[in-house]
C-alpha cells in the first residue's frame, strides 16, 4: 500500500483542518501573553493552499544548536537559503484544543497571513498551556526565517524544563511556522526543501497486545488481500514490561504465526515498546532473525542507549530500530555516535517540529543511516512526516500508517488519508 503525495498533499496543513470544531481554545498576541478563557472556535482555511502539512568528532561537536545542512544534498542548499529575514513578524499564537488528545496551532504574521500546526498529542491540553506559558513569549515578535533560532531560544530559555512539554509545545508553534514559509513560497515544505510529491510505500502499524496471535495474523492478512499492504508491525512483549510478555506465550506464538499467514512476500517488523533487558531482547531478536523480519523496534527501556547498543552489536540480520521518545538532540548525538540504533525514528511532535526533526535525519544522514519517523495516528503528524520523508535524502523505504482507523484524530482534517 502507498500513499500518493500528489493526492495526500492537497490537504495540507493550511488545509487539513477546515471544518473541524476544537473547543478549549487560548490565544497569545504581542501585546498580551496569556491563557485566554476557554471558547469554541470553528478554523477555517483554504483547502489545497501550499504549506506544510560517521558523526563528527567530539571535539568538533558544535552542540544541539547546529543547523541540519545535509552536506552535498539539494536540501541542504534550501535550507541554506531559508535563514534570511523575511521582515515578517509572528504576532499572534492561538491554540484549539479537542478534549486532552488534540491541540491545533495557528500562527498569525504581521502581514495578515495564517499558518498551523500541531503539538503531540496526548495530555495536549496541558501542553497548550505550557505553549502560552512558557514559550510564547520567546516567539512573539520574532521573524519567520528565525525558525532555527526560535527552536534553540525556546529550549534554552527552559533549561530548568525539559524536555517532554517543551518539546511538544514547541512542536506546534514550528510547524505553523513552517506552514507560513511554505505558502510564502507558494510551495509544498516538501517541494520548498527541494523534495518532490511522490507515492510512499507504508507499513500497517498495529498497535494491539490485547489480541490473540491467530487473530491478529488473520486480521494482518484480511488487510493485505484488501487494501494492498506489503508491510506491517506487530507489537511484542509489554509496554516497560521488564521481560515479561502482554500474555504468556503471546510473542512467541505470535511472530511465526504472522510471518505464516502472510507468507514471504511481505516485510515484518516488531516493537517492543520499552520491553526487554538485553538478554531477553537479544533471544526475542534471533526469534526474529529466524523469521525474517526487517526491524526490531525499541527492544530495551529507550533511555538505556547502552543496552540498545548491545543488542544492535548481537543481532546480525536485524536492524534495531528506536528514538521515537527521543527528544534532546544531545542525547540522539550520542544514539546515532555509539550505534544504538541502525534506524532512526524521531517523531516530529515529540522531538519539538520539523527544524529539530531535520537536525536528527542530518545527524543519522552524516553516519549513513536511514530516517523512518514515528507517526503512529492520523492526526497531522502523518502529514508532517510525509513532507519530511519526501525531502531528506536518507528516508527509509515505509512510513508508519496505523491500521487502527482515525481514533481522537477522527473529524479534524477532510479527507483522511487511505
Amino acid at each position: 500500500m502507498t500513499l500518493d503525495r500528489r493526492k495526500f498533499f492537497r490537504t495540507t496543513i493550511g488545509g487539513a483542518i477546515a471544518g473541524s470544531v476544537l473547543p478549549c481554545s487560548a490565544h497569545t498576541t504581542a501585546d498580551q501573553w496569556r491563557v485566554a478563557e476557554s471558547f469554541s472556535d470553528v478554523l477555517h482555511a483554504d483547502a489545497g493552499a501550499p504549506g506544510l502539512l560517521g558523526t563528527e568528532d567530539a571535539s568538533r561537536y558544535e552542540g544541539i544548536h547546529a543547523p541540519a545542512r545535509f552536506a552535498g544534498c539539494q536540501i541542504g542548499q534550501c535550507l541554506a537559503a531559508l535563514r534570511q529575514k523575511t521582515g515578517v513578524t509572528i504576532t499572534s499564537i492561538e491554540t484549539f484544543c479537542q478534549g486532552s488528545q488534540l491541540c491545533v496551532v495557528r500562527i498569525t504574521t504581521s502581514d495578515g497571513m495564517q499558518g498551523y500546526g500541531q503539538t503531540a498529542p496526548f495530555d495536549a491540553d496541558i501542553t497548550a498551556t505550557v505553549l502560552h506559558r512558557k514559550l510564547a513569549r520567546l516567539v512573539l515578535g520574532a521573524d519567520l526565517g528565525e525558525f532555527e533560532e526560535i527552536a534553540d531560544r525556546c529550549i534554552e530559555a527552559n533549561y530548568k524544563f525539559p524536555w517532554s512539554f517543551v518539546c511538544r509545545a514547541l512542536a506546534g508553534i514550528d510547524t505553523a511556522i513552517w506552514d507560513l514559509l511554505g505558502k510564502r513560497a507558494g510551495k509544498s515544505v516538501c517541494a520548498l526543501l527541494g523534495g518532490a510529491a511522490r507515492p510512499l510505500a507504508v507499513y500497517g502499524s498495529s498497535m494491539r497486545r490485547d489480541i490473540a496471535p491467530a487473530d491478529e495474523a488473520a486480521r494482518l492478512k484480511k488487510l493485505r488481500d484488501s487494501l494492498g499492504f506489503k508491510a506491517f508491525k506487530i507489537r511484542v512483549g509489554k509496554v516497560c514490561g521488564r521481560d515479561e510478555d502482554a500474555a504468556p506465550g503471546r510473542t512467541p506464538a505470535l511472530i511465526p504465526a504472522v510471518r505464516k499467514a502472510l507468507g514471504d512476500g511481505v516485510s515484518l517488523k516488531a516493537d517492543a515498546n520499552s520491553c526487554y533487558r538485553p538478554p531477553k531482547a537479544i533471544e526475542v531478536g534471533r526469534m526474529l532473525e529466524d523469521y525474517n523480519y526487517s526491524h526490531f523496534e525499541e527492544p530495551c527501556p529507550y533511555w538505556e542507549l547502552e543496552w540498545t547498543a548491545e543488542v544492535a552489536r548481537a543481532l546480525e540480520k536485524i536492524p534495531v530500530a528506536g528514538g521515537e521518545q527521543d527528544n534532546d538532540l544531545a542525547q540522539w548525538r550520542r544514539m546515532i555516535a555509539m550505534r544504538a540504533v541502525d534506524i532512526v525514528q524521531p517523531d516530529v511532535c515529540y522531538v519539538g517540529g520539523f527544524t529539530r526533526a531535520l537536525r536528527v535525519a542530518d545527524m543519522a544522514h552524516r553516519a549513513n543511516l536511514p530516517c523512518v519517523p514515528h507517526s503512529a495516528n492520523l492526526s497531522l503528524i502523518i502529514v508532517f512526516t510525509l513532507h519530511l520523508m519526501g525531502a531528506i535524502p536518507n528516508a527509509g523505504p515505509h512510513v508508519e500508517f496505523t491500521i487502527e482507523g482515525p481514533g481522537f484524530a477522527a473529524g479534524l482534517y477532510d479527507p483522511l488519508p487511505e
